[in-house]
């Protein structure tokens, strides 16, 4: 009767799930890994959660069913709770390599089916550790890309680099040569900074100029555009500062000015950031409140028309 009580709770979940993303387009989640990983699937996350509640709902059935006796139903529910563990692994390979964060809310339905298949009983556990490892062996075995070769890392597309106090820390500014936010963010720069940097072009500078910084004439700048692109970031400036605990993902003039006078002006006040989120690394996020305004950014692909000063309208 656990078991089907266990079914039954699980397919109430994904029915919640399922209503909350029809109707307001989100469902629940403790963390930012569900945002991450919905982006990367090419089916919608509304459909992942309907078919979650007829699996639930189907094993709730057969147990319940099963209960009269009929070794059958048993039988066919035990199949699918080993198919639903063969699906989980895909997921958590997936998760783990390709998305490179775990979403919450997809590791307590793995934790229903891991469970439901440990109340079966011992012969239950062990065939599903086997067809859970063995999957597992074969998405690690595959090399997923284009190509064979390791994809670039993100100091082949840096031009220069700039040294500073050693905390930690791995700062890429993102920028464009036609972009006048990116030329603010730089002259800050250059005004007052102690942090290290290295700079990230999207395009291709023929002169590109920092006083203190380390020059790379052979970085790419596909490399770079790649990499926000992957992140779904459509606008320069964009600052990524790596960490062991997180990575924070900034976008626009206003939020990479703030991070800089939060951490990299000596006089001003520190604020810590790790509480914007207690996603594991390398998950990429902004930190809640901080979103781009839309005239402080220019577009990845484009050219970014100039600020024009205010005209007063003549008396």
């Amino acid at each position: 009767m656990i078991r089907a009580l266990i079914s039954f709770l699980a397919s109430i979940l994904t029915a919640v799930q399922a209503f909350l993303l029809y109707t307001k387009g989100q469902g629940v989640c403790f963390n930012d890994g569900c945002e991450i990983v919905d982006s990367l699937t090419a089916v919608s996350p509304l459909f992942f959660n309907i078919a979650g509640f007829l699996y639930f709902q189907t094993l709730f059935w057969l147990l319940l069913w099963g209960r009269s006796g009929s070794e059958y139903w048993h039988k066919l529910a035990r199949l699918l709770l080993l198919a639903g563990l063969v699906a989980e692994a895909v997921l958590i390979f997936f998760q783990y390599r390709i998305a490179m964060v775990f979403c919450s809310y997809c590791l307590i339905i793995f934790s229903f089916i891991l469970l439901l298949n440990m109340l079966c009983g011992l012969r239950q556990m062990l065939r599903g550790a086997v067809l859970f490892s063995a999957v597992l062996v074969a998405c690690f075995s595959l090399r997923f890309g284009p190509g064979a070769e390791k994809p670039p890392s993100l100091e082949s597309g840096s031009v220069a680099m700039l040294a500073g106090e050693q905390d930690g820390v791995d700062r890429y500014l993102f920028f464009s040569s036609t972009c006048s936010h990116c030329e603010n963010i730089l002259e800050s720069l250059k005004e007052q900074n102690v942090c290290s940097f290295r700079f990230n072009p999207v395009d291709r500078f023929d002169a590109f100029q920092f006083s203190g910084a380390e020059f790379s004439a052979s970085y790419d700048p596909t490399v770079n555009s790649s990499f926000l692109k992957v992140l779904s970031v459509t606008g320069v400036p964009a600052l990524v500062a790596r960490e062991k605990e997180k990575t924070l993902v900034l976008q626009g003039k206003q939020q990479i000015m703030k991070y800089l006078d939060e951490n990299c002006r000596p006089e001003m006040k520190e604020v810590d950031y790790s509480g914007t989120s207690t996603v594991s690394p390398p998950a990429y996020m902004s930190p809640q409140g901080l979103q781009p305004a839309e005239d402080d950014a220019c577009p990845v692909d484009l050219e970014c028309e100039e600020e024009q000063p205010e005209e007063i309208p003549a008396q």
